[in-house]
């Protein structure tokens, strides 16, 4: 990694924690031991927050100073044109183990399937659904740091979707952002729910964020009675760079501090962040 890059990935993590602690301080009882969290794996199509609304707008504010170079500008000759190469492009970013830091492994399966993507129904409940015309490709690696030291085991879900458009990843992050407001209660598998959903969006210049078009930070609870009574905080993430969103669900295991969690995502996202820049960005 050269110097610039690792300036970059440096800001794009402060960026992303910038934006966690904005979410932290806007929603009561976010630090509470009964957390709050959002599906595992559902990738880059996950839900906002009622709170969301607000973020959803523009804020004032202009890029810190040394930013201008971060701002992300694709190269439209190397941006994928069909799904082989979105395939190919997708593989290569996605972050698996090795995005997170030391001892996390795999899970089993690795990988979803490409073809598909989760959609949240007008029922609430999430589904895998074929892929709609306007996306290239859809993929999510899962991997898992094991319980140890008297706490419990973390659960990732790393997504990366490519559009074929810029305004069509833009519109995903919007609906992501509305999807809380007519959902606020989600039904993932048999028997996960999440409730309580609290997000933060930033458009590039707010909230410290100097690197990704957009990123969203949502934290709520994620409960399973067949994994215990109590329920475990949850961290999701999501940064847009021109038509490609980055996405990052954290499933916190027992004894892990939300402020453990949140860093979780933001090292990752600025991971992929920087595989992105290398294969897509114009040359300067």
């Amino acid at each position: 990694m050269t110097n610039t890059e690792a300036r970059r990935r440096r800001r794009r993590l402060s960026a992303a924690l910038s934006v966690c602690g904005a979410l932290l301080a806007g929603c009561s009882g976010a630090s509470d031991g009964d957390g709050r969290s959002r599906p595992e794996g559902t990738g880059a199509s996950a839900s906002g927050s009622a709170t969301a609304a607000v973020a959803a707008s523009p804020q004032s504010g202009e890029p810190g100073a040394g930013a201008a170079d971060a701002r992300f500008t694709a190269d439209p000759a190397r941006l994928p044109g069909n799904r082989s190469a979105a395939l190919e492009l997708l593989r290569a970013v996605v972050a698996g183990p090795d995005g997170y830091g030391p001892g996390y492994e795999r899970r089993t399966p690795y990988e979803s399937d490409p073809a598909d993507r989760p959609v949240l129904g007008t029922d609430c409940v999430w589904r895998q659904e074929a892929l709609p015309g306007d996306v290239l490709g859809s993929l999510t690696r899962y991997s898992r740091l094991p319980a140890a030291d008297g706490r419990g085991e973390v659960r990732t879900a790393a997504t990366v979707t490519v559009h074929r458009t810029a305004a069509q990843a833009d519109w995903e992050i919007a609906d992501t952002l509305e999807q809380a407001l007519r959902c606020p209660d989600q039904q993932l598998r048999a028997t996960e729910r999440i409730s309580g959903l609290n997000s933060v969006g930033s458009g590039y210049g707010s909230n410290g964020n100097t690197s990704a078009d957009d990123y969203l930070t949502e934290i709520g609870t994620y409960a399973d009675p067949a994994l215990g009574a109590k329920a475990t905080h949850y961290v999701w993430s999501q940064a847009r760079l021109g038509p490609v969103t980055l996405a990052v669900a954290v499933q916190g295991g027992a004894g892990y501090q939300l402020n453990d969690l949140l860093v979780i995502p933001a090292r990752a996202i600025a991971t992929m962040e920087t595989k992105v820049r290398t294969r897509l960005g114009a040359r300067r």
